[in-house]
């Protein structure tokens, strides 16, 4: 089941913060919160659960199987992607390199959040 990013738990009451206000809110305040929170840098990188890994685990070992385009979504001080092949991915080192338009590229598996694959 895929979770729903907007939807938080206090206590016993499905909150699900802003969406339920923006009816009362003037169209300048929505624009001036969307602005804030473009702006507001993202300093935690975000913790994955063995689910995740694991479906994380699946979709790279598909996506090298095949040598099909895969957009990869990494930690670098905040969130960064990069789409291309799956090259290598080192088991030793614990990285994975990716071969995309512009040249190589290595990521550590710890900084891994996410894998679409393109074709």
């Amino acid at each position: 089941m895929k979770k729903n990013q907007h939807l938080t738990v206090k206590g016993d009451v499905f909150d699900r913060g802003q969406l339920k206000w923006g009816a009362l809110m003037l169209p300048e305040h929505v624009r001036m919160l969307r602005e804030w929170r473009a702006d507001e840098p993202t300093k935690h990188k975000p913790h994955l659960d063995e689910e995740e890994l694991s479906l994380l685990q699946e979709e790279i070992g598909i996506a090298q199987q095949r040598q099909c385009m895969a957009e990869m979504r990494y930690w670098d001080g905040g969130q960064a992607a990069v789409s291309g092949t799956i090259t290598s991915a080192d088991l030793a080192n614990q990285t994975i390199e990716i071969s995309s338009g512009v040249g190589t590229v290595r990521i550590a598996f710890t900084d891994l959040l996410g894998i679409r694959m393109i074709d």
